[in-house]
């Protein structure tokens, strides 16, 4: 018998809050989970239950034995992992949570597409796909790099955000950072720079016989750091070229899940060229669910063997922020004058934020907690990989270090 039961993990994280709203808003039993005691998820008000398990990077057997423990206690129909560790994690351990609950993602193997940018530019290559010119760990040398042109960009091979991402103006440059990069992150891909003419992100969520359910296209109106990265501002729009490449390329791997597909577009030819493939739920997720592509609930109706209707569409022009982020964008501006009044003055779409909500008020209290959390004990918020860019904490921690 169902119980309409889900444990969301990830529930300090902003996207970990947006499921579990979004499911709890849809009357289903949800369990907030975290490896942080305070946390925006754990004080939402659609969450009925809070869990709080060992850090999945640091002690994943440990994870895996506390959220076994809680799945056999209590009668659960969906395990959400949120983040690019936690999917990671219970992906690996497929064997010891399918007889418990219902995982909706792929096998670990499949996921790897996604997980491992080495494999991300196989896929990329294999299909056409516009992209920068990348080269693999095994293929970069001096010569090769020089091909390239600078400046380049180094990327460990596992990981997301901007952890352990550096641009190289210069061949001297790209000789130091090289390999402290390789050896802090293990091994590294060398792509061509590609100028920012705009970036987008594809959104999309595939059913298993490899049909898409839904989809919502997003534009970055603002970044942290302000010359490209996480999102502080985004609007969804419509843009055939993004969509249609997106989904050749998940198409082509008979995806299966959900995906985000980030693209930059180059101003030197017009085109829009992949920079990630990521097989998880995303920053952004908030905007996503007010456009009217509720990813967790569809995820979950896939997740039980309930059926959807193929690819409703969503709502263009809707815009949301991350507005403590987006202060942070304005602060980091050379104009910051001019930054802090975009920051300030109203949008004449119709806007939202990602944390804060009337109905739902604690959340900010929860942020700040963890926020606090992170500062005091030093901890790296989401194991390697995270991307402390919206995490003040964090981010003053690394610069006191250095």
């Amino acid at each position: 018998m169902s119980t309409d039961r889900v444990l969301v993990c990830n529930a300090h994280a902003v996207h970990g809050l947006v499921a579990v709203r979004s499911l709890g808003r849809r009357g289903l039993d949800v369990t907030a989970g975290s490896r942080f005691r305070v946390a925006p998820g754990t004080l939402s008000r659609y969450a009925d239950r809070r869990l709080t398990y060992p850090d999945p990077a640091s002690r994943p057997e440990a994870f895996v034995r506390a959220v076994e423990r809680e799945l056999e206690e209590r009668d659960y129909d969906v395990l959400l992992p949120i983040n690019e560790v936690t999917v990671a994690t219970v992906a690996r351990h497929r064997d010891r949570f399918d007889p418990l609950v219902s995982v909706p993602f792929d096998c670990y193997e499949r996921l790897l597409v996604g997980l491992d940018k080495r494999r991300t530019t196989a896929a990329l290559r294999e299909h056409g796909i516009p992209r920068p010119e990348t080269l693999l760990p095994d293929e970069v040398d001096s010569d090769a790099v020089a091909d390239l042109g600078f400046p380049v960009v180094l990327k460990p091979a596992r990981g997301s955000g901007r952890d352990g991402v550096e641009v190289c103006e210069t061949p001297g440059a790209f000789e130091a950072a090289y390999p402290r990069v390789r050896d802090e992150h293990g091994p590294t891909i060398v792509q061509e720079y590609v100028p920012n003419g705009g970036e987008a992100g594809a959104y999309a969520l595939y059913d298993p016989a490899g049909e898409r359910a839904t989809r919502v296209i997003q534009r970055r109106i603002r970044t942290r750091p302000p010359e490209g990265g996480v999102s502080t501002y985004r609007e969804t729009i419509a843009d055939p070229e993004v969509d249609a490449a997106a989904d050749d390329l998940l198409s082509g791997l008979d995806w299966h899940g959900v995906a985000m597909v980030e693209f930059r577009r180059d101003p030197r030819d017009g085109e829009p060229k992949v920079l990630e493939l990521n097989p998880r739920l995303w920053g952004s997720l908030a905007l996503s669910t007010y456009a009217g592509a509720d990813f967790p609930y569809l995820l979950y109706r896939l997740a039980v063997g309930e059926p959807i209707d193929p690819d409703p569409g969503y709502t263009v022009g809707v815009r949301a922020r991350s507005a403590f982020a987006d202060l942070l964008h304005a602060m980091e501006r050379p104009d910051r004058l001019r930054a802090f009044r975009d920051v300030l003055t109203p949008g004449d779409a119709p806007e939202r934020f990602d944390v804060l909500a009337r109905e739902d008020p604690l959340p900010v209290a929860g942020q700040l907690g963890y926020w606090l959390t992170v500062y005091l004990q030093e901890a790296v918020p989401d194991g390697p990989g995270f991307d402390s860019s919206l995490v003040p904490g964090a981010s003053v921690h690394r610069l006191l270090k250095r």
